[in-house]
């Protein structure tokens, strides 16, 4: 037995807690240490693939329905006609399909596994665009929407959950938080090729990304803490042995494991009942409270209608222009999430997002307020169109930092193995419902409150997301999930 062994079985038997794991894993070289960490995000940036295609599925009707309105001729020689309503299902039906498709998610995630969920999603991916492209009716094509749909719902449970499992803790943050950027990617491939290709090749190239993550599923392995859940402890073992290296303490995250899903207890566990715990209640309920603020402080609102929401404020900008500063700032926005979110915390990450967020609201509203009440001949605020544009692209960055990453990300890490799909399909299904009325009631609240009664309101939500995230969220940062 060498040296290096003795030291490692000490400091193991010196403290069964995290401070003697840590402590164990302190001792694997750097050099070591980067090539497996390198392993696991080359891992993660595969399945963000799927996240890449999820993406392409929500900026699709923008270049799509101006191609529509330039050629509606379809591939098999008829011709797709759009009223005003069949051109907001066009987004919207994807979103019914989210729905559905996070709950039936969160069903197969629990029966198949991550993996395996995570292949059969690509059906879906594939049928939607198919049925897209060569859709020769207006119903076919909507059809198509909702089935691609289903997909991005399954996809945001499965995903999740996966890289959540896979990673080690003190990067667990901006692993969680690259599949984001695949959204974000995956939104601005759609909008470059949609500006040279009409809407039906666009759909053909909108279904390359699950075709590739498809390949790429066969190259990853299944999730270790599914695997520990099911019983199969070996093979749980050997995986985690690979991403975690042979330096930490393996045996000891099993165990952990098994005893926060109650492994090997001798009962039949009911996931769904579990649900009903009281711990386990209350964190659903921070969660879903995270999915409604993001969505009622303006943050997918302001992605969806930038160019509406600029023009409206008297902001003069080229929507080509808007729409590509936009894209670049989510960027910005999900790059320095990955970087700060494991040195700041979530925490911190929602305080600041919201608080800042309320600022660039609150504001925009006050330019707004005055300029519509000033003398006809008070040039002033004819000088100053640059605040909205500044209010509006700040929040953008902003939000993408900690208001819309942290809500999925935490949707995962508060619950256990055993409920984690079924806890998060119910988060994120609220969520997305919460996302379709934010857009549907997005210009009956502004006739309602005014445009800058709208702003304000946008703002005050943030306010109270600043009060309630110091209150009620529960810092994940650095600990470990079952």
């Amino acid at each position: 037995m060498t040296n290096e062994t003795l030291e490692i079985d000490a400091l193991k038997e010196k403290d069964g807690g995290g401070e003697a794991v840590q402590a164990v894993e302190e001792l694997e070289p750097l050099g070591e240490k980067r090539i497996r960490l390198a392993r696991q995000v080359g891992l993660v940036c595969m399945v963000t693939l799927a996240y890449v295609s999820l993406g392409a599925i929500i900026t699709w009707p923008s270049p799509a329905l101006s191609s529509l309105a330039e050629n509606n001729a379809t591939l098999v020689g008829t011709e797709v006609v759009f009223n005003s309503t069949q051109k907001d299902m066009t987004g919207s039906l994807a979103f019914v399909g989210t729905l559905l498709g996070a709950w039936l998610a969160g069903l197969a995630v629990n029966k198949l596994g991550r993996l395996i969920s995570l292949q059969i999603i690509v059906v879906p991916y594939l049928v939607g665009w198919i049925v897209t492209a060569l859709a020769p009716t207006t119903s076919v094509l909507l059809i198509g929407r909702f089935v691609v749909g289903l997909a991005s719902g399954g996809t945001t449970i499965a995903g999740y959950a996966y890289v959540i499992e896979l990673s080690d803790v003190n990067i667990r943050g901006m692993m969680a938080t690259i599949p984001t950027m695949g959204v974000v990617l995956g939104s601005l491939y759609t909008v470059a090729f949609g500006y040279v290709l009409p809407w039906h090749y666009l759909s053909i190239v909108c279904a390359l990304p699950p075709f590739l993550f498809l390949i790429c599923t066969f190259f990853l392995p299944a999730s270790p803490s599914f695997l520990v859940v099911r019983g199969r402890r070996q093979q749980a073992i050997a995986i985690l042995t690979r991403l975690r290296g042979r330096y930490a303490d393996v045996e000891a995250e099993v165990l952990e494991l098994e005893r926060r899903n109650a492994v090997n207890s001798g009962t039949k566990r009911s996931s769904w009942r579990d649900m009903l715990e009281r711990d386990v209640l209350r964190r659903m309920g921070v969660v879903i409270t995270l999915f409604v603020l993001m969505q009622l402080c303006g943050n997918f609102v302001l992605m969806s209608y930038t160019a509406r929401i600029l023009e409206a404020t008297g902001a003069s900008m080229d929507p080509d222009a808007i729409t590509v500063i936009a894209g670049v700032l989510r960027v910005a926005g999900t790059l320095t999430a990955i970087l700060v979110l494991d040195v700041i915390g979530r925490r911190y990450c929602l305080i600041i997002s919201h608080a800042i967020n309320a600022c660039c609201l609150i504001l925009l509203g006050a330019y707004v307020y005055l300029a519509e009440h000033a003398d006809p001949t008070d040039d002033t605020y004819k000088n100053l169109t640059w605040v909205p544009t500044v209010c509006v692209t700040m929040s953008l960055f902003i939000c993408d930092v900690g208001v819309h990453p942290v809500p999925f990300i935490v949707s995962s890490e508060y619950f256990p193995t055993s409920i984690r799909a079924q806890a998060s399909s119910v988060c994120i299904s609220t969520g997305t419902i919460a996302t379709f009325l934010a857009l549907q009631l997005y210009s009956v609240m502004q006739e309602a409150l005014t445009q800058p009664g709208l702003y304000w309101f946008y703002g005050a939500v943030s306010v109270f997301g600043v009060v309630f995230s110091f209150v009620a969220v529960i810092e994940t940062k650095g600990e470990t999930v079952g």
